[in-house]
């Protein structure tokens, strides 16, 4: 028999997400406006462990300290965000980057808008998709303290 999902006990262990909560700054500025749903992307260079298999199979794996990565912002064009970005130019000049969700906290200190995003004009709003390569990007859980990778694949 079915249960009675009307009668039955809700689960609260999962918090309820509001991107309202989510605060992205560059150099200090607030970020607003962004392109729909998606506000920023992170992805990281490297693997934090690089394993090798021999042709007999037998394997060895290596730590990696490599922590470099890109941060995408999904902006509409009309955003100051992207009006400033405009003024930087692909530049040498680093920029600090700061992220805070409800679940964690992403930054960096050193982002380069090392290429211009491509342009689509369009009948319907207008996007713009920056990324900034950066030297290293900065994972902490929120409200535990930082996530320490190296920990984790030690055990």
């Amino acid at each position: 028999m079915a249960q009675n999902l009307a009668t039955a006990n809700l689960e609260d262990d999962e918090p309820l997400y509001d991107a309202a909560k989510v605060v992205v700054r560059i150099d200090d500025k607030l970020v607003t406006y962004y392109n729909g749903q998606d506000m920023v992307s992170v992805t990281w260079t490297t693997d934090n462990v690089t394993m090798d298999v021999d042709a007999q199979g037998n394997g060895s794996s290596v730590m990696n300290h490599d922590d470099r990565g890109t941060i995408t912002f999904h902006l509409n064009r009309a955003s100051q965000a992207w009006q400033d970005m405009l003024d930087y130019g692909v530049s040498t000049g680093y920029h600090k980057i700061d992220i805070s969700t409800p679940y964690e906290h992403i930054y960096t200190s050193k982002a380069l808008l090392t290429k211009k995003p491509d342009i689509n004009v369009t009948g319907g709003s207008q996007t713009v998709e920056p990324g900034f390569s950066c030297t290293r990007i900065t994972l902490e859980k929120k409200y535990y303290g930082l996530i320490n990778w190296r920990t984790l694949v030690n055990g």
